[in-house]
């Protein structure tokens, strides 16, 4: 009597695990803070390390939110303008700006800001400065 085997193959499908911003922070931030390599916390989180790397520029830009505890919001003091006898920009002029001066305190430094503000300078500087 022959016997005959047969053999099924059967895939199992993958499970992506979705996860949530506060995760994908958390683990970036293990990166960015521990001694260890990016490939070896991917591997303790089973994630693959090219999505880790894709997550680490993802918060490095702001792309990946804020947490409402490192949230605050920062003293603001308004100076007078002082009388230095500079005549005021005309006002008819559409190039005319208000002028004045920003003084920002950073962790890292100082941002000091004369004259006429460009917002989107100090959009980019910013953030330079605070990483």
């Amino acid at each position: 009597m022959d016997t005959v085997t047969e053999f099924t193959e059967v895939k199992v499908a993958r499970k992506y695990r979705r996860r949530t911003v506060d995760e994908k922070r958390q683990i970036v931030e293990e990166t960015l803070s521990s001694g260890r390599s990016v490939a070896e916390i991917a591997r303790s989180h089973e994630v693959n390390a090219n999505q880790l790397f894709d997550w680490r520029k993802q918060y490095l830009d702001g792309r990946l939110g804020v947490n409402g505890r490192e949230c605050a919001l920062l003293p603001v003091t308004v100076n007078e303008a002082s009388d230095s006898g500079a005549a005021e920009p005309d006002a008819s002029t559409p190039s005319a700006q208000a002028s004045g001066t920003i003084r920002i305190q950073l962790p890292r430094g100082e941002v000091h800001v004369e004259g006429s503000v460009d917002p989107d300078t100090l959009r980019v500087v910013i953030p330079c400065l605070i990483r």
